[in-house]
């Protein structure tokens, strides 16, 4: 039998925390939030986080002709970077590797090859920095794609930026020679010119640091890339690299071999000895030193705004907004078109990618961007602690 009466039915409308929506629909949140002038994290359009930087907690070396009490501790340079909610923990360490090509030779080839490849020699003269980085997002496995493309664009940026000469990482071996009266003592060629002259098979052999650099981000929150770089650069301008030598019976110590009847001499491989306590700081080119800046290039879309007067406005009228250091998800997720620019405390560009996809990057918001890129780099030089 029918109801005489018509059956209401009460319509509420469903309503989301912010957090719960920014789950849901991530650019609606965020066109929302930037309708309203504000962004998701409660930042200004042009605001950077706050850094907080510890130099050299973690290092052996901490002050010249001093080491921590941890024999077990290889860290030669380190960084605690801490930027919003993010922190990026680098140490530095390294390894000695014996040179098999002759630093300097008196034939270098035919002319006209030598001319031809003098560019691509220039990036020769410096060396790189072997990165790993690791994002902690509570897994285990192989490393993903970001953190090798990460790892990746930080051994270019470095080899290609001049930063680390290959003459810094030469190894100044020394010799351990014995006293009479029993006490070991360790002569260096560039303390003592008569140690020089002493050393005459160091003379054909080379040895040189390799630097490897271990990158850690806990509590990301955004894209990290500028963040490693900057941690990168703050832990090698800290880097010590640990005073090596022989023992003086391998400077002249030979082995014969006989096989049938034939003779033949052959040196025995030294044994290169790091100091536990000496160590000299790592000589980086400062006109190179560049610290990273990231932006975003979004267009406001009237249509998600929570004010709708601005529905109609054509889409010629728009302006591309422009969001420095790219924060929470919704942020990342969203923005496709973004900026990163190193540049130094002078206002020097060193490097600038631009990665387009859904928001014009127009030659305005380009130089407004690197206006705030020096800006903040000219911020980060400031934090640099001088060595005690």
């Amino acid at each position: 039998m029918a109801s005489s009466e018509a059956d209401t039915v009460e319509v509420h409308p469903v309503t989301f925390p912010p957090q719960v929506l920014a789950r849901i629909s991530p650019e609606l949140s965020l066109q929302r939030h930037l309708s309203l002038g504000i962004r998701p994290s409660l930042k200004r359009f042009e605001e950077f986080r706050d850094v907080h930087i510890d130099q050299n907690t973690l290092s052996r070396y901490k002050l010249e002709n001093a080491a921590s009490e941890d024999s077990t501790n290889s860290v030669l340079g380190s960084n605690v970077l801490k930027s919003g909610k993010t922190f990026v923990i680098t140490s530095i360490t390294g390894g000695i590797v014996e040179e098999t090509l002759p630093v300097e030779t008196e034939d270098p080839g035919e002319q006209e090859l030598e001319d031809l490849t003098k560019g691509r020699d220039e990036i020769s003269k410096f060396a790189p920095v072997y990165p790993l980085v690791e994002v902690e997002r509570g897994r285990v496995g192989a490393p993903t794609d970001e953190e090798m493309t990460i790892s990746q664009k930080l051994h270019d940026y470095v080899l290609h930026s001049g930063l680390i000469p290959k003459s810094s990482l030469k190894v100044q071996c020394g010799v351990r020679t014995t006293e009479k009266s029993g006490e070991a003592k360790v002569l260096y060629p560039d303390e003592d010119v008569d140690v020089s002259t002493s050393i005459r098979t160091l003379s054909q052999r080379k040895w040189s640091y390799v630097l490897y650099a271990k990158i850690v981000v806990f509590s990301r929150t955004g894209p990290v890339f500028d963040l490693c770089w900057n941690s990168l650069l703050y832990a090698l301008q800290d880097t010590r690299l640990p005073r090596a030598f022989i023992d003086e019976r391998a400077t002249d110590l030979k082995m014969t071999i006989r096989t049938r009847g034939r003779s033949a001499s052959v040196r025995e491989t030294y044994e290169i000895l790091c100091d536990p306590r000496r160590s000299i700081p790592l000589k980086i080119s400062r006109e190179s030193v560049g610290y990273a800046s990231s932006f975003g290039v979004i267009d406001l879309d009237p249509e998600m705004a929570l004010d709708q007067e601005d529905h109609d406005m054509e889409k010629e009228e728009r302006q591309p907004i422009l969001l420095a250091d790219l924060d929470t998800e919704a942020e990342e997720a969203c923005i496709q078109s973004t900026i990163c620019i190193i540049t130094d405390s002078n206002g020097n560009l060193k490097n600038i990618d631009i990665l387009g996809g859904g928001a014009r990057v127009t030659p305005a918001i380009l130089r407004r961007a690197i206006n705030l890129a020096q800006l903040r780099a000219r911020n980060l030089e400031f934090l640099t602690a001088p060595e005690v």
